[in-house]
């Protein structure tokens, strides 16, 4: 085999090599559509992991400065199929995690912090919908009672007087 054969070869099998098509497995492009139902899986409410400031967590503890500053967490997020609707925790436990925590121009040390992680999650109505839905069936049951008795009224009144009227 000569060098522009040898050469020719080369260039072919790295043609084909080019030219084929690898699959990607579950890796997309950047021009690829995420699916719907993929999407719609991902943004139910969820225990997930979450970055949560510690100072959100011990906002009594300003004096001091941690790091890391944020910590991950397990917590309930996503999306309720209404906007009455939130997404709250219905199990939870408490994790320690070691933090260092300094307080400037005097000290440092390793603290020992717990938080809260979350470990199922459901959609509940919101307080405030709630509170409504609550006063809303109150009020219905107090007008609906008052036709009630009205009607019962309405018709002993004109049952009397149907009664007189042709006595």
């Amino acid at each position: 085999m000569n060098f522009i054969d040898s050469l020719t070869l080369l260039f072919l099998t790295l043609s084909a090599v080019k030219s084929a098509h690898i699959p990607r497995g579950t890796e997309r492009g950047p021009h690829d559509a995420i699916p719907l139902m993929e999407v719609y899986n991902k943004s139910l409410c969820q225990p997930r992991e979450l970055l949560v400031e510690i100072l959100q967590e011990y906002p009594e503890e300003v004096e001091h400065i941690f790091i890391p500053s944020c910590v991950v967490l397990t917590r309930c997020a996503g999306c309720c199929s209404d906007e009455m609707m939130q997404c709250v925790p219905t199990s939870s436990y408490n994790v320690t995690m070691e933090i260092k925590r300094i307080k400037p121009q005097r000290q440092q040390n390793d603290f020992l912090m717990s938080f809260t992680e979350h470990s199922a999650c459901e959609c509940r109505l919101k307080k405030e919908a709630a509170e409504q839905k609550d006063k809303k069936s109150r009020k219905g049951k107090a007008k609906g009672q008052k036709r009630k008795r009205k009607k019962n009224r309405d018709k002993t009144i004109h049952g009397a007087y149907v009664s007189s009227a042709f006595s």
